[in-house]
C-alpha cells in the first residue's frame, strides 16, 4: 500500500511539473554583442540583443551603467530608459541600439587625471552595462550583462 501511494504521488508530481507552459510571461533577454570594446571620444557603442516574450508586448529597455574604476567619483546618468516603439507583436526578436558618447556612455562627472601623464590625460570610464526589458504588464526580464567597456575621456 505504501509503495502504491508513493508511486501515485511521484506520478502526480511529474504530471503537474511537466504540464507547465514552456513559454514564460516574463520576458527573456540575451545580449548577443557590443561593439567596440573601446569607445573613442565622441564615438558610439552598438548593442545587439535578442528577446522573447509570450505576449509580445515589450514596453521599455533599461540600461544600468556600473563604473568599475578603482577611484570612486561622482557619476552622471547611471540609469537609462528607452521606450520600445510598437512592433508586430512578435514573441521573439532582436533589439539593436546605438548608444552615443555624451548622452549615454560618459559616466564620471569629472574624471580624474591619469597620474604621470604630460599633458594631463583623463582616466577613461571602465563600465559594465546591464540590460533589462519590461513589458506592458510590468514583467521584468533577467539581466543581460556586457563585457567590460572602456570609454575614453578628454
Amino acid at each position: 500500500m505504501k509503495k502504491t501511494f508513493a508511486t501515485i504521488t511521484i506520478l502526480s508530481l511529474l504530471f503537474f511539473s511537466c504540464n507547465k507552459d514552456s513559454v514564460n510571461t516574463r520576458p527573456s533577454l540575451t545580449l548577443k554583442s557590443t561593439s567596440p570594446d573601446v569607445v573613442p571620444i565622441n564615438g558610439s557603442l552598438d548593442a545587439r540583443l535578442t528577446f522573447g516574450d509570450k505576449e509580445g508586448d515589450l514596453d521599455s529597455i533599461y540600461i544600468y551603467k556600473v563604473r568599475l574604476n578603482k577611484q570612486v567619483v561622482q557619476t552622471v546618468r547611471d540609469t537609462l530608459k528607452f521606450l520600445i516603439p510598437d512592433y508586430d507583436k512578435n514573441t521573439t526578436g532582436e533589439i539593436n541600439m546605438s548608444l552615443n558618447y555624451n548622452n549615454h556612455l560618459v559616466s564620471a562627472l569629472n574624471p580624474p587625471n591619469i597620474p604621470g601623464t604630460t599633458p594631463p590625460q583623463k582616466q577613461p570610464d571602465t563600465l559594465l552595462l546591464k540590460f533589462i526589458v519590461k513589458d506592458k504588464a510590468k514583467n521584468v526580464s533577467d539581466t543581460a550583462y556586457s563585457s567590460t567597456i572602456i570609454v575614453l575621456r578628454n
